[in-house]
């Protein structure tokens, strides 16, 4: 059988028609050329893994450093207590004292500690700013 008894007679055709073949056969391609990919990448990560030897969960475990045990809490605070920065606690002392500069009374800082707050300042920012009323 020759290809040109199975080709469709273009001739004798309509726009419509031509159009509706053309458009259904594009779509057709794209959709074949999709489904070989899709079908191509599975078997790529079959045999990506297949050739390993190892489950992804033995390569994570060797993979991952070991860990020493998390302190408490309360030890972690006294840590970040103890090791506050002088510049750190010099730099708030000099905003302090820029506040109250103009109002003639003295200001005493007796404590530097870190806020306990979930968010970044950034974040309840753009809360803010989201929530608020029109």
């Amino acid at each position: 059988m020759y290809f040109t008894q199975l080709a469709i007679d273009a001739s004798k055709m309509t726009k419509g028609e031509l159009s509706a073949i053309t458009t259904f056969s594009g779509v057709a391609i794209v959709f074949g050329m999709l489904l070989i990919l899709v079908i191509m990448i599975a078997i790529f990560g079959f045999f990506g893994k297949a050739g390993n030897g190892k489950s992804d969960k033995k390569v994570k475990a060797e993979k991952m450093p070991k860990v020493k045990k998390i302190a408490e809490p309360s030890s972690v605070k006294n840590a970040v207590n103890a090791s506050d920065d002088d510049e750190v606690i010099a730099v708030i002392s000099a905003a302090v004292a820029m506040m109250y500069e103009g109002t003639g009374k003295k200001a005493v800082i007796r404590s530097i500690r870190p806020s306990s707050v979930g968010r970044s300042a950034w974040a309840n920012a753009g809360i803010r700013d989201n929530v608020r009323a029109f």
